[in-house]
């Protein structure tokens, strides 16, 4: 298994997409980015035909993907799996791919590194325990066994939402749980979007021990990350991926 999560550095894009923009659906030049995706697959060892991209809707669908799918998304956006915001593969020919500007990656690896799982949680939208407990149902996982890693996001620092974003929170989150947010102004609250995700995926069934966040803030590390809350629409995006039969995972 070898999993991962992109930088902006040694790509091709020009500023205020350098340089490593791995999105289609920025304004960048798509000839950059194609090259971009290229240089990619070469560092991460993975065959760029292998890539499979979703079409990424804030929702809650979670597809299964295998060979045909193969390139789904990799040259062109209309070819991107359609509706959904997370797939999961048992085909080691695959290469989950999701993109990223401060949304949180969500890496699921199934009991002997035999399934991959990627999925995004917005910035709006909080789904990981239903749809990690959607996938339990499914028997898709086990989710007693499954590790799940909470990639690189925004921090909590720099997440200021407001009462609608905070409501729909505390209606997900156990009543007994902490609450992964502090006021700040009248109606303004600092979100901790990790901190969220964790406690859902706990309260979904996943061991603590079984669960790990890392520390990268998107944000705060303006020379590594990009970020729509920073920088606005004029910037790049970086991708989480994940393939059976490769390695380890690591922020690469």
């Amino acid at each position: 298994m070898k999993a991962g999560f992109s930088t902006r550095k040694q790509g091709g894009s020009s500023a205020p997409y350098n340089s490593l923009n791995l999105g289609l659906h920025v304004d960048d030049r798509t000839e950059d980015v194609l090259e971009n995706r290229s240089r990619f697959a070469a560092n991460i060892g993975r065959d760029e035909g292998s890539f499979v991209f979703a079409e990424q809707v804030h929702g809650n669908d979670v597809q299964r993907v295998g060979p045909f799918d193969r390139g789904a998304g990799s040259k062109t956006l209309a070819t991107a799996i359609a509706g959904a915001d997370g797939f999961y593969t048992t085909d080691p020919t695959v290469t989950l791919m999701s993109l990223y500007a401060d949304c949180v990656p969500l890496f699921f690896i199934g009991e002997e590194g035999r399934l991959s799982v990627l999925m995004r949680d917005g910035r709006v939208r909080v789904k990981s325990a239903p749809t990690c407990s959607q996938l339990g149902k499914k028997k898709v996982v086990d989710l007693q066994t499954v590790h799940a890693y909470i990639g690189p996001s925004i921090g909590q620092a720099n997440y200021e939402v407001n009462d609608k974003i905070i409501t729909r929170v505390d209606a997900c989150l156990p009543h007994s749980a902490r609450r992964p947010y502090y006021p700040t102004d009248p109606g303004k609250y600092q979100l901790d979007l990790k901190e969220t995700n964790r406690v859902l995926l706990q309260s979904a069934g996943v061991p603590e021990a079984n669960l790990h966040v890392s520390a990268y803030c998107t944000y705060k590390e303006a020379d590594w990350f990009y970020s729509h809350r920073r920088d606005g629409a004029k910037t790049g995006r970086m991708a989480a991926f994940i393939g059976l039969n490769c390695g380890s995972v690591n922020d690469q």
